[in-house]
């Protein structure tokens, strides 16, 4: 686990049944106590979950789309310390979005390429740019 600026971001490993209540984002230190964005980061930590599922399922458009409404809900996030930790969750997010953004990439180019994930590696492409143009 890597710890940054307060926040833990902990990776699932491949066990697709969760035995322990795991959340992408954990929280650790916050001068509000989390109380300010627990309701946030309830939905953000079910969409990064969603995500990772449909990821696992190959259902990219899918994990894509989960994404997208993880970093919506970081937009919502407000207040001066809790501007921080809202920018934290969206590099989280946006390093999800690049991961999926990777495989979809090295399946769409090369002698083994398949041709019916382009769309999704399009759409990956440009939720990328719109999440930079964002943060």
């Amino acid at each position: 686990m890597k710890e940054t600026k307060g926040w833990i971001f902990s990776r699932l490993s491949g066990k697709r049944e969760r035995t322990l209540k795991s959340e992408p984002i954990q929280f650790v230190s916050c001068q509000y106590n989390g109380r300010k964005c627990a309701k946030k980061r309830s939905a953000i930590n079910q969409c990064l979950l969603n995500s990772q599922d449909f990821f696992a399922d190959r259902q990219y458009d899918d994990s894509i789309d989960e994404l997208k409404s993880a970093f919506n809900e970081t937009i919502d996030i407000q207040g001066s310390p809790c501007t921080n930790c809202a920018s934290l969750f969206r590099s989280r997010i946006t390093q999800s979005m690049e991961q999926i953004h990777g495989e979809l990439h090295r399946m769409t180019t090369g002698f083994f390429r398949l041709d019916d994930y382009k769309p999704s590696y399009e759409l990956a492409d440009s939720t990328i740019n719109e999440f930079k143009s964002i943060d």
